[in-house]
């Protein structure tokens, strides 16, 4: 394992929870994550599962500092193990001086080659839980009990969690798991090995959200007003669908579990031709599904929002992991070729914003939008600010909701006819929703003129005027969408500028702040919207660096050879991962010290 470059004063702790499918370790280490936010502190959360229906080993690493996090990192300060298979997997992740939490009956410590360097503190949960009157499951709470305890950080922010949690049941459950909670708290707080590490509340904590990726989708596509939200369930992107499905009736939006991906994608092409806002999201094998109606979205110019949120393929892959891998994919999708907008958000911020902006968008040039994410993006949760309301702006570009149609003469042709597909200006023609007086149209899957009719579609000239009207949107979107974001030094005077885009963002931030501790510069470029790709921005970012870096989750080298393509500028060194596993920061910052010194 790398070194850990976290300074010994530093003010982080990160806790990783193991054991079993069914040992309730993700809803532990959420509720651990609640305390502490509670408590004015910040988290960053990573969720290990495998792909199994039941069993396995399972893990929940929570990452906590009364400063801002911007990711995970690999060294564990408390190893919590509810089965052997933990110690045994984990036991080297720890820190000298980590805390070991485990009990007696069930794990063992003997034959660890470390075992010296390790606070041991034996917890024995199945007592605990038997004395409570409680079921086998609460023995994870037992182990938050001791988790808190051993960072003398207050009971109460558990209790109270946990009395709220169980609310709605009754109440000698809650009680029952207060009483775990707090015997293993006092099991915690009374250990005798002398482990370094507190957590204190901030006084007058700040307001903040603790959510995944997919939550902070959701709540981007309630704030763009969404009508209508249609999936097939998909890892890791069915989460999604089960945010939106618990708020429908909240918000008034139409969601529909369908049959697969090809009824979801087409069903939103006729949302979007209804008028609602509509969005259909699933990961990189959904999508494969969804293509040919996603080029069905591009011809007849329709305004809809595709999420497509990768694991590690291809097939079926690695299910419940990450990779960055399909990013060519969506870029190319779909038979022929149209125009559409690629954005990838690096975190759940950008994840509610880019949301409501893709919906914008979608409208301001009637054709698909996709929001690429990825496994580490969509399962992980951090706490952050509270999402900016007060920026979400709608624009539902050239649409005619209502009324006669004559109205919009901009619309017409020379015979008066309204003309969906009318050429001319920047390629977006005004659209009318079904019942404006007049508006009459013809809306299907082949080559048409301006009318819609098909059968002229074949007329080369026709044709031409088509293509090149859909492709022009291109240079209007090049206007509206997001650029890219920029961090640390300036290019011209850093050691070394590195690339990246989605969720790599995270760990890279966090590599660059110990690597300017240590006195180096370093550049970085997040590329937000993939497509149309901001060729000027990134060649202007690469021209005259020193040492140029590429970062991203795959074998090929995507983003490399996209650059390569677009910029004629060859980055001189990468950083590549595709076991399913994201980037961590000791990795990146490794990388970017041995090229920072290199001649």
């Amino acid at each position: 394992m790398p070194t850990d470059p976290r300074p010994a004063s530093r003010p982080d702790l990160q806790i990783k929870i193991g054991g079993a499918a069914g040992f309730g370790i993700k809803a532990a280490g959420q509720t651990l994550a609640r305390c502490f936010v509670q408590g004015g502190l910040h988290t960053f959360d990573l969720t290990e599962y495998p792909s199994l229906i039941r069993g396995g080993h399972n893990a929940y690493q929570v990452r906590v500092s009364p400063e801002p996090v911007v990711s995970h990192v690999l060294a564990i300060d408390i190893l919590v193990a509810l089965n052997q298979e933990t110690i045994d997997l984990h036991h080297t992740e720890l820190v000298d001086g980590g805390a070991l939490v485990f009990d007696p009956k069930t794990a063992k410590l003997d034959g660890l080659p470390d075992q010296a360097r390790v606070c041991a503190v034996p917890v024995p949960f199945d007592d605990i839980v038997k004395e409570a009157g409680g079921l086998p499951i609460m023995r994870n709470v037992a182990a938050l009990g001791a988790v808190l305890g051993l960072a003398h950080y207050p009971l109460s922010y558990l209790t109270d969690s946990l009395r709220a949690q169980f609310a709605k049941k009754p109440p000698e459950v809650a009680e029952q798991n207060v009483a775990v909670a707090t015997k293993g708290y006092e099991h915690g707080s009374s250990t005798t090995c002398a482990f370094p590490f507190r957590l204190d509340p901030l006084p007058d904590p700040p307001r903040a959200v603790l959510a995944d990726g997919n939550e902070a989708v959701g709540l981007g596509a309630l704030a763009a007003g969404i009508g209508m939200y249609c999936a097939y369930p998909m890892t890791p992107a069915s989460s999604l669908l089960h945010f939106m499905a618990a708020h429908d009736r909240e918000y008034g939006v139409v969601v529909k579990h369908t049959e697969d991906e090809i009824a979801a994608m087409n069903m939103v092409i006729g949302a979007a031709f209804g008028g609602a806002r509509a969005m259909c999201a699933t990961a990189g094998g959904g999508f494969s599904l969804m293509v040919e109606a996603f080029g069905l979205a591009g011809i007849s110019e329709s305004a809809v929002v595709v999420g497509v949120f990768t694991r590690a393929g291809p097939a079926t892959g690695l299910p419940t992991w990450t990779e960055q891998s399909d990013l060519r994919f969506v870029l190319h999708a779909a038979q022929g070729e149209f125009p559409r907008v690629v954005l990838a958000p690096g975190d759940t911020t950008e994840a509610f914003e880019l949301t409501w902006m893709a919906f914008n968008l979608a409208d301001q040039l009637q054709t698909p939008v996709v929001l690429l994410g990825d496994t580490y993006l969509c399962d992980n949760r951090r706490s952050a600010p509270p999402f900016d309301l007060a920026a979400v702006t709608i624009d539902r570009g050239k649409l005619v909701a209502d009324g006669d149609i004559r109205t919009h003469p901009e619309a017409l042709g020379a015979d008066g006819a309204y003309l969906r597909y009318k050429v001319g200006g920047d390629g977006v023609s005004v659209r009318a929703l079904p019942g404006v007086t007049g508006a009459t149209q013809v809306v299907n899957s082949y080559e048409h003129d301006e009318y819609g009719f098909g059968a002229q579609g074949e007329i080369a000239s026709v044709r031409n005027a088509q293509n090149e009207k859909r492709m022009g949107k291109l240079e209007l979107a090049r206007t509206l969408v997001p650029p890219p974001k920029y961090y640390g030094a300036s290019p011209d005077t850093a050691d070394v500028s590195v690339i990246v885009f989605g969720t790599t963002k995270q760990p890279a931030l966090q590599a660059i702040e110990w690597l300017e501790r240590d006195g180096a510069r370093v550049a970085l470029m997040q590329i937000v919207t993939m497509w149309p790709f901001p060729t000027g921005e990134v060649a202007a970012f690469l021209d005259g660096t020193k040492r140029s870096l590429v970062i991203e989750g795959n074998f090929t080298g995507q983003l490399e050879g996209l650059i390569r393509q677009e910029c004629l500028i060859a980055p001189r060194d990468h950083l590549r991962r595709w076991d399913g596993r994201p980037f961590n920061p000791e990795q990146i910052y490794d990388k970017l010290l041995e090229v920072s010194r290199r001649a």
